[in-house]
């Protein structure tokens, strides 16, 4: 009887691990994330800075971004979003994150010297999350793409561009 059990039981866990995943990777929690590196500098807003690109700032938030040529502003969802909506590779900046931190048990090399970086989601689009603090406040900033090679360096150039907008800015 117990040949029985323990038999399905054994292929059940051998098929998960051929997978790539093991069985119990749904209880597994992400190692701290301990970048030093700082990916973010927001700097306040200067229209007479010489940054390739175009100023754009968010329709809700006191912070803009240098779009580089070919970016553009779009909805996605209630987000601003800031990229290649057509290459699906854009950057959005929150203040609240939806995000379960235990959901982002994925990691992206490039990203782990950051301090900001919290983790990512890969479900064959990537969502890599950061937590900058500015003026009190927190916002999320994430990256959304398909190819890491070619999104990786625009979105990371995207983000040293971001900067503060104060009243009467913009």
């Amino acid at each position: 009887m117990k040949k029985i059990i323990i038999v399905p039981m054994l292929l059940v866990l051998i098929m998960l691990t051929a997978c790539g995943k093991p069985a119990w990777i749904g209880h597994q929690e992400a190692a701290p994330l301990e970048g030093t590196q700082s990916l973010f500098d927001l700097k306040p807003y200067d229209p007479n800075e010489q940054i390739a690109g175009t100023f754009e700032r968010h329709p809700k938030f006191p912070i803009g971004v240098y779009l580089p040529e070919g970016a553009t502003a779009f909805q996605m969802g209630n987000d601003t979003a800031w990229g290649f909506q057509s290459q699906q590779i854009f950057m959005t900046v929150t203040k609240n994150s939806l995000i379960e931190p235990s959901l982002m048990r994925d990691r992206t090399e490039e990203l782990m010297g950051y301090k900001e970086y919290r983790g990512s989601i890969n479900d064959g689009r990537i969502a890599d999350f950061f937590q900058v603090e500015q003026g009190g406040e927190t916002y999320i900033v994430s990256f959304t793409y398909l190819d890491k090679a070619k999104a990786l360096p625009l979105l990371m150039d995207m983000a040293k561009s971001l900067r503060i907008v104060e009243d009467g800015n913009s």
